[in-house]
Order: structure tokens, then C-alpha cells, then sequence
């Protein structure tokens, strides 16, 4: 079977992107240049703010999402992921756009949280994710309990650590940005997370899993090997088979 052509629509962050890509490398499982998969990225931060949308204090991102969608698409993509959770509040919108399936990072996570036996998951993620409660109504029906910072440990730890002066956003993975995040997770444990959901892209970038006494959820890590499936036709994209699969 030929392998599918994967197009990455990122940019939301780059940094996030990098880590993306690299972790698409290593699940790949490939012994010579030619085993790994054919991947177009366009990498578009130009794409306004999908938090600040969602509370209505910036520029609807949704045609710029279709416009990097359809790039994609015209380029020779042959189904999308995106690396970024936020944005995925506006993916019905955008799946209308496109012909070619887009993978659903919150699917996968939730279908990866399917196999595992803890009940309370805490979520680390935007205001615009939590706000638009992404992660809340799949896991509900999982019987799944998510566990959110308080409003003011969410925009003092959470935000700080992914938009703020030593954001990752802005400079990479830092000692500071991870050390909002690691007091943002012990108030979550102390509230009875049993694992901790990396629901922002940004975040697996500082946080690993030998940093916290609980298991954590990359969610990149999940959405990695969904594509590498899905490239390597091990899989379909769920609720958007291929022509002739």
C-alpha cells in the first residue's frame, strides 16, 4: 500500500511544531532516510490567537486555518493534523473546507484515555480549551472526571508559563515556564488527579513524564502515532475513510 502524505498545519506555536515533527520521527521506526514518511508542513503563526477568539478579544482564526488547510491540501496532502489543541475548537468548521480528512488530536487523546483505568484526569491547557470544555463532554461519556487549575493558579501558572515574559511561546522551553507548570501539576495531584493530560501543545516541552509522581498524557506523543498509523494505512482517520480504503 502506498504510504499517505501527511500535512502538519502548525505554527500554533512553532516551538510546539518542532517537537511535533521530531516526535513523528521517532515513532516512524525508520532505518534509512528513505523509511521515513513524506511530510509537508506549513508552519503559520500568523494565525491569530485561538484563545483570545474564543473570548472574543482577536480576529476570528478560522480562514486562516482554511487557508493553510486548503495549501495543504493543493500541495499534495493526503489528511491534515494539527499541533495544536486549542485550535481544534473551530475543526467542524474547517473539516467543511477541505476534501481530505483532518485527524482530531482530542479523539485520539480521548481514545488513548479509553485504555487506561484512572478516573480523575487533571488537565493542563489554555483558558480558550478549557473555556470551550474540549476535553469535559468526550470523557464524560468515558466516565471520566477532569480536574482544572483554579481561575487564578490557571492564569498565574497555566498561562504565565505558556504566553508570559519567560513563556514558552515566546522563548522556548525554560527552567521558569517549567517550574509554573510543576506547581500547577502538585495542585491538580493535591486535588486528586490520578494522570495529567498535557491538553496544550506548548507544554510537553517542559513537562516529562519523570518530572511528576503521575503519569502524563502528551498529547503530540498521542497524535504522533495516530499519523504515523494513518500514513502507514495501519488506521483510518476516524469518521473520514480514505477513497478506495
Amino acid at each position: 500500500m502506498k504510504e499517505k502524505i501527511v500535512g502538519i498545519l502548525g505554527g500554533m506555536g512553532p516551538f510546539a511544531t518542532v517537537y511535533f515533527f521530531s516526535k513523528i520521527l521517532e515513532l516512524t521506526g525508520a532505518k534509512k532516510d528513505q523509511d521515513h514518511l513524506r511530510i509537508i508542513i506549513d508552519n503559520n503563526p500568523k494565525i491569530p490567537d485561538r484563545t483570545l477568539s474564543i473570548k472574543k478579544e482577536a480576529e476570528d482564526p478560522l480562514p486562516f486555518l482554511i487557508e493553510s488547510a486548503k495549501l495543504l491540501e493543493k500541495a499534495g496532502a493526503d489528511f491534515i493534523v494539527i499541533p495544536c489543541v486549542t485550535a481544534h475548537y473551530f475543526l467542524p468548521d474547517l473539516k467543511k473546507a477541505v476534501k481530505i480528512p483532518i485527524l482530531s488530536i482530542i479523539e485520539e487523546t480521548v481514545r488513548y484515555i479509553k485504555k487506561q483505568e484512572f478516573e480523575k484526569f487533571g488537565l493542563l491547557a489554555t483558558t480558550g480549551t478549557i473555556n470551550a470544555k474540549l476535553f469535559d463532554e468526550p470523557l464524560k461519556r468515558l466516565k471520566r472526571k477532569i480536574i482544572t487549575p483554579d481561575a487564578s493558579d490557571q492564569e498565574r501558572l497555566v498561562m504565565e508559563a505558556i504566553y508570559g515574559e519567560n513563556g514558552i511561546k515566546r522563548v522556548g522551553a525554560n527552567e521558569k515556564a517549567k517550574n509554573l507548570i510543576l506547581e500547577a501539576v502538585k495542585k491538580l495531584i493535591d486535588k486528586g488527579a490520578q494522570a495529567i493530560i498535557e491538553g496544550c501543545t506548548e507544554i510537553p516541552l517542559v513537562l516529562k513524564e519523570d518530572d511528576v509522581s503521575v503519569p502524563i498524557i502528551d498529547v503530540l506523543t498521542v497524535l504522533a502515532r495516530a499519523t504515523v498509523d494513518v500514513a502507514k494505512g495501519r488506521m483510518s482517520a476516524p469518521e473520514c475513510p480514505f477513497p478506495g480504503d
